[in-house]
C-alpha cells in the first residue's frame, strides 16, 4: 500500500522494483524464523516462552520502525488512504471536520460517530471492492500461488509418507523449509527478470512501435513460464509419490532427494504471481481501496485453498497415504495451478501491458 502511494503513478519502474526487494526482506525473515527458535532452545538455556517474547519485541521493533521512518505518502508522515468520515462527503467542510474533532463526544455520541464512520467509509469501499470482477478475477488466480505456499504445511507429512521409513516425522517437519527456499530463489530470479522485462517494455514503447508489439509478450512469456514450472514440479509431486515409481529407482533417498528438488522447483515457480500481481493490479486499479483489496484478496486466496486442501487431503486418505494417494492429492493442486494461471496471464496482459502503456 505504501509502495503504491509513492510509486505507484511512476513508469520509470519503481513501484515494481520497490515490490521486488520488499518481498525478498519478507521471505528472507520467513526463512530465519524458522531454524532460529529451535537453535535458540538447542543452545542456549531459553525456553519456549522467551524465545516468543523475543520474536514479540522482534515484531515491535518492526513497528518503531516503520512508524518513526516510513511515510504514508511523499512530503506526508500521516497520510490516510481512505480517511474517515462520519457524513457524506459532499454534505461536509473542512471546518466542520475540524470541529467534529475538536468536540469531546458523549458516548452515545462516540456511537454514533462509529456507525457513521462505517456506513460512509467502511461500506463504500467493501462496495467498491465486492462489485469489481476485476478482484474477484484476481482473487481467483491468486489462490493458486496461494494454496502452493501454504504447502508447506503438509510437505512433511508427504516426504515421511513416501520415504518407506528413510525421513523420519522429526526431520521431516523440518524440511519443508525447501518450499520457502525455492520461493527465495524465485524472488531472486524470477523477480528480477520480471521487473527487469517491465522496464524494458516501458523503454521499447517510447523507442519504436515496431518493438511495442514484440515486447508485450515479455511479461507475459515470463509468468506462463513460472506457471508451467510450477505445475511441472507438481507432477513431478505426484510421480514420485506412486509405488511403482519409488519401487522402480529402488533407492529411497534417491527419491526424497528428487522430492527436495521438486519442491525448491515449486515454490520458485509461484513466488512472483503471489508477490507482485496482485499489488500491480491494486495500484493500478483500486487507488485509495488498494490496503483493502490486499486483505480481501488474499482472504478469498486463503478460503479457496483451504477448501481444496480439504479436497486434497481427502484424496490422499482414501487412495493410501503410503500407496498412490499423494498422487491424486498433487495432481488436484496442478490442476488448479492449470485454472489459476491461465486466469493469472489473462490479468497480466491487461493490467501490466496495456495498462502500463497507459502509465
Amino acid at each position: 500500500v505504501i509502495l503504491g502511494t509513492h510509486y505507484g503513478n511512476e513508469t520509470d519502474g519503481r513501484f515494481e522494483r520497490g515490490i521486488y526487494v520488499t518481498s525478498i526482506a519478507s521471505r528472507c525473515g520467513s526463512l530465519l524464523a524458522v531454524p532460529i527458535p529451535p537453535l535458540l532452545i538447542k543452545w542456549t538455556n531459553i525456553t519456549w516462552r522467551g524465545v516468543a517474547g523475543i520474536a514479540s519485541m522482534t515484531s515491535l521493533l518492526g513497528v518503531v520502525v516503520f512508524y518513526l521512518f516510513l511515510s504514508d505518502s511523499p512530503g506526508k508522515l500521516h497520510d490516510p488512504q481512505n480517511p474517515i468520515k462520519t457524513v457524506p462527503q459532499s454534505n461536509i467542510s473542512n471546518s466542520e471536520t475540524v470541529r467534529l474533532y475538536q468536540q469531546t463526544p458523549t458516548l452515545y455520541e462516540r456511537a454514533i460517530i462509529f456507525s457513521s464512520s462505517l456506513w460512509y467509509t467502511v461500506k463504500p469501499s467493501i462496495r467498491r471492492i465486492l462489485s469489481s470482477r476485476v478482484f474477484w478475477a484476481v482473487a481467483t488466480a491468486h489462490s493458486g500461488a496461494s494454496l502452493v505456499k501454504g504447502s508447506d504445511r503438509i510437505l512433511s507429512t508427504y516426504y515421511r509418507d513416501t520415504s518407506y521409513g528413510v525421513v523420519t516425522e522429526s526431520k521431516a517437519s523440518a524440511l519443508s523449509v525447501f518450499l520457502s527456499v525455492g520461493m527465495l530463489i524465485g524472488l531472486f530470479v524470477g523477480g528480477k527478470v520480471f521487473t527487469a522485462k517491465v522496464d524494458n517494455d516501458e523503454e521499447d514503447q517510447r523507442d519504436y512501435p515496431r518493438r511495442e508489439m514484440s515486447s508485450q509478450l515479455r511479461p507475459k512469456n515470463t509468468i506462463a513460464f513460472l506457471y508451467c514450472l510450477s505445475i511441472c514440479m507438481c507432477y513431478s509431486l505426484a510421480f514420485l509419490a506412486m509405488p511403482f515409481v519409488r519401487r522402480l529407482l529402488h533407492l529411497p533417498i534417491l527419491v526424497f532427494i528428487l522430492q527436495i528438488i521438486a519442491s525448491l522447483g515449486l515454490g520458485a515457480g509461484v513466488a512472483v504471481q503471489f508477490y507482485h500481481i496482485p499489488a500491480i493490479v491494486g495500484s493500478r486499479e483500486f487507488g485509495k481501496n488498494r490496503g483493502l483489496y490486499a486483505a480481501y484478496t488474499d482472504g478469498i486466496a486463503a478460503l479457496v485453498s483451504s477448501v481444496v486442501w480439504r479436497v486434497v487431503g481427502g484424496a490422499v486418505e482414501e487412495g493410501n497415504p503410503q500407496g498412490g494417494g499423494w498422487a491424486y492429492g498433487w495432481a488436484a493442486v496442478a490442476l488448479l495451478l492449470v485454472l489459476c494461471g491461465t486466469l493469472m496471464v489473462s490479468i497480466i496482459e491487461i493490467y501490466v501491458v496495456v495498462e502500463g502503456k497507459k502509465h
